[in-house]
């Protein structure tokens, strides 16, 4: 809970209490194979949980500053997490959706291109978009559902944020539209994630770059070789 702030460091535990537990206890049944997934990303799920349930706690995304190269190092890092997983479809969507969002609006209001600009620079974002929206066990299966879901975040934040001038736009939505995840799995199916080999969710053979996990013949010295 890199963006949470507490008086009291009882309710950063707690948060870290109820991140891990979620992954546990909110599950829904898979749509297309056996067993369960996650339902909420366990970071955002603790942080909107506690700003709901009006705790002593508050987001505090100013401290990671609006600096270029702070964001670009994050991103930099992140991307490499996203890359590992094949996750970085959904990171990529969003970001594209929300800077069509973010210079929409300076378009319609009359802003200059400076404002989106400096939105755009911001650590936080860079937090949210290549290391909790691209969480690979609550995202869809599918690449075009992981698209369509990336897309529904960034206009949910912008309603959030432009409309409805409330704060912490991009949390609020995530967590409203990681429930419509299962009905996007069953529109939209495709391959689960697997930690061994993570895939972009084809039914296909998966492509090579997207591929971790290397099968050698029975009685190969290892049996599976991790890239």
């Amino acid at each position: 809970c890199l963006l949470l702030r507490a008086r009291n460091p009882m309710w950063l535990a707690l948060a870290a209490v109820l991140a891990v537990g979620s992954k546990f206890a909110l599950r829904v049944p898979c749509a297309h194979r056996p067993g369960t997934k996650h339902l909420l990303n366990p970071t955002n799920g603790a942080l909107v949980l506690l700003l709901l349930c009006g705790a002593p706690v508050w987001v505090s995304p100013a401290q990671w500053g609006h600096h270029l190269p702070l964001a670009l190092g994050v991103a930099g890092f992140g991307s490499l997490v996203v890359h590992r997983s094949a996750r970085s479809d959904v990171t990529l969507a969003f970001m594209a959706a929300w800077m069509a969002v973010l210079f929409g609006r300076a378009w319609l209001v009359g802003q200059a291109w400076v404002a989106p600009l400096h939105q755009l620079e911001s650590g936080s974002l860079a937090l949210f978009a290549f290391h909790m929206i691209s969480d690979p066990k609550t995202t869809p299966d599918s690449r075009t559902g992981r698209v369509v879901f990336a897309c529904l975040v960034a206009l949910g934040a912008g309603v959030v944020q432009f409309v409805l001038f409330r704060t912490h736009g991009l949390l609020w939505s995530l967590a409203v539209c990681s429930f419509v995840v299962p009905w996007l799995d069953r529109w939209l199916p495709g391959r689960g994630f697997e930690w061994s080999a993570p895939g972009t969710g084809a039914n296909s053979a998966e492509v090579g770059h997207a591929q971790s996990g290397v099968l050698f013949p029975a009685g190969a010295a290892g049996g599976v070789r991790t890239a």
